[in-house]
């Protein structure tokens, strides 16, 4: 006595139902191009499976998803109820790659098409940047400029308590913009010229060397003359100068006018030069000694 094997599937010549013909099959779920394997995709569990036969065409006998996968604990498979059912190819495979291609356009169709972000707009230029645009940019801060002036003209002709004397809110806000445009372009004009300055210093600068380098031999000479003394020996008629006692300007100019007296602390110098020397200054038009003038601010101390 003949026993079955546990996980075999019992084999059936067909599962009695009508054939599937090719011309009713979307031609994206069946594959029978020269060449390759015939699979067809299976209207029971939804998976490609090989056709079977030379003759007689049918889908290979097959078990469940749910089997396949191994979510059943019965020991035996569960057969597919699209196991063998029979295939009939009632058009050429010409008219079916025609098909395919009919097909695919119509998907191709129906995709969206690619999509192409627009880029975000940029950002205007500041106004402290319009100098980099070169010398065109002066007629724009110019402009710039006068409309913000029209526009704080405008309101005060408009405005009832701006022409009185006062300020409302909207002509603030517009005073001020209109100091900040001016400050900006002001920055753009330096901005604008600063160029023209650093490439006409650059190109003043090989001049001035060039003309140094020229000169440069008969200044060294006129130096070497300058520490050379003169030949012949010193004259002797001339007077020598004492040493012992210089006498400054102030002095010599001005008569002598007897002794001086300090008028905080009474000390006494016997001439203007002594006093000199001991650093007396007046205050106040006064003669002061250097200990009692050193107690005043700088700026109130002058000269004898």
């Amino acid at each position: 006595m003949s026993r079955k094997r546990p996980g075999r599937i019992r084999t059936k010549r067909d599962n009695r139902r009508p054939p599937l013909l090719l011309s009713t099959i979307k031609p994206q779920n069946i594959n029978v191009r020269e060449g390759e394997v015939m699979s067809i995709v299976c209207s029971d569990c939804e998976r490609w499976l090989r056709i079977m036969g030379d003759t007689q065409l049918k889908i290979r006998e097959h078990c469940t998803r749910e089997c396949a996968a191994g979510d059943t604990s019965s020991e035996e498979h569960t057969r597919c109820p699209g196991s063998n059912q029979p295939v009939q190819l009632d058009i050429s495979v010409e008219q079916w790659g025609e098909k395919v291609l009919a097909a695919d356009s119509t998907a191709t169709g129906r995709r969206s098409a690619r999509q192409h972000y627009k880029p975000l707009a940029q950002p205007p230029t500041p106004i402290y940047r319009l100098a980099d645009r070169g010398p065109q940019g002066t007629p724009t801060l110019h402009r710039l400029l006068e409309h913000a002036r029209q526009a704080v003209d405008q309101h005060r002709t408009a405005c009832s308590l701006c022409t009185a004397g006062g300020r409302c809110e909207t002509g603030r806000a517009l005073e001020v913009r209109f100091a900040e445009t001016q400050a900006s372009c002001t920055i753009a004009r330096e901005q604008l010229h600063r160029p023209e300055r650093q490439q006409g210093g650059r190109a003043d600068a090989p001049t001035r060397r060039s003309e140094w380098a020229g000169v440069l031999h008969q200044v060294r000479q006129a130096d070497q003359r300058r520490r050379t003394m003169p030949e012949g020996a010193a004259p002797a008629e001339v007077p020598e100068v004492p040493l012992d006692r210089l006498v400054p300007r102030q002095v010599a100019d001005r008569p002598d006018e007897g002794p001086l007296t300090c008028e905080r602390c009474g000390a006494a110098e016997s001439s203007l030069a002594d006093a000199l020397d001991a650093g007396w200054r007046r205050i106040t038009r006064r003669p002061h000694c250097g200990r009692c003038a050193s107690r005043f601010p700088a700026w109130a101390r002058t000269p004898i």
